[in-house]
């Protein structure tokens, strides 16, 4: 157990892979606990509205709350991507996010919850014991957009009231314990800074770094294969496949979560720096991947040009989704490469 190990030596460990022990603690320190701070404290932020809109129904309250919700949602971009430690213990992240959805549990069970279930005394707890569908940030956005019967102090609300404080609260305590799991003593920052014989994930830095090159990986991935092919992919249409419904498309954020993802991945992109791994002669890996970036950041995601876009035309979806999965592979085959890391199949692969 990592709680149970001496004191380590940051020096030496660091003698032993210094370019990857640096870019674990970067990635750590840089962006991770930053970002995961951001997301707890902003659920927070969002459980407290709610209550508010419950309590007086104000139209500022309303407000505030979709924003709020926005929020947290390109909070939740940031770090969603990492397919590893705290985010994926417990199912968490299912139970913060549970998307992408494509059959439509979220609704309907959600539906038959409500109709089925006494909900006058529900909470946080009871919620977290039921299904990841019901617990997470597409559940909330449900209630938030369902024009029926809007949230406030009206009877007809009470019950969908009780729903949403305890979903958002919910939410809050899971954003708590994923800070918790990486911060806390023997905790997923000491598993990956104390790399060792008796360290049961990572034996060397280099697995260290290896994991968060992985993450970026899956970052890209999830960008295109989740985000932006299915809106062009024309053969699964024709196929019958079930057409993909963009990220929490009921609040109108498909836009705001494509561009969160982007500039967050772009963050932890520059926080690794891994085009400084790169020898002289390939230059042209940087200047491809910044005319990557720049596509990415031209796009809104759905096949429209952002209004900041860093170039005069209009990326198509195709090109979007060819230069995203370029730059993937440019880290994984020629960056990771350079650093001396191998990188193997990550989370979706195979799938």
């Amino acid at each position: 157990m990592l709680s149970l190990l001496s004191p380590y030596d940051s020096k030496a460990l660091a003698a032993t892979a210094p370019n990857s022990y640096a870019l674990v603690q970067r990635a750590i320190d840089g962006y991770v606990l930053p970002h995961i701070e951001e997301l707890k404290s902003q659920t927070e932020r969002l459980a407290l509205s709610v209550d508010r809109l419950c309590q007086n129904g104000a139209e500022a309250s309303r407000e505030e709350v979709a924003s709020e919700f926005r929020k947290t949602v390109e909070a939740y971009a940031g770090i969603e991507f990492f397919r590893f430690g705290p985010l994926v213990e417990k199912g968490r992240r299912e139970k913060l996010s549970f998307w992408p959805d494509p059959r439509g549990i979220v609704p309907r069970q959600l539906r038959l919850f409500m109709a089925n279930q006494n909900l006058s005394q529900m909470n946080a707890d009871a919620i977290s014991k039921q299904s990841a569908a019901l617990q997470g940030l597409p559940a909330l956005e449900y209630l938030l957009t369902d024009n029926t019967a809007p949230l406030g102090p009206d009877a007809k609300s009470t019950d969908r009231c009780v729903l949403a404080n305890a979903i958002s609260q919910n939410i809050a305590n899971n954003a708590r314990d994923l800070e918790h799991g990486w911060t806390k003593d023997g905790g997923w920052k000491d598993k990956m800074l104390r790399p060792g014989s008796d360290n049961d994930t990572y034996k060397d830095p280099n697995e260290s770094a290896s994991e968060f090159v992985k993450a970026l990986l899956v970052g890209f991935q999830l960008l295109a294969d989740i985000q932006v092919k299915p809106r062009f992919d024309a053969t699964r249409k024709q196929q019958g496949h079930i057409t993909l419904v963009g990220p929490y498309e009921k609040s109108g954020l498909v836009k705001a979560y494509y561009a969160a993802s982007v500039a967050s991945l772009q963050k932890f992109y520059d926080t690794l720096a891994m085009e400084n791994f790169l020898p002289e002669e390939q230059d042209w890996v940087k200047n491809w991947a910044g005319g990557a970036w720049r596509t990415m950041r031209a796009s809104d995601g759905v096949g429209g040009r952002r209004p900041e876009a860093g170039r005069d035309d209009t990326p198509s979806l195709r090109e979007l989704f060819d230069k995203i999965t370029g730059l993937r592979k440019l880290v994984s085959r020629e960056m990771a490469a350079s650093a001396g890391l191998t990188v193997g199949f990550n989370e979706l692969d195979g799938d």
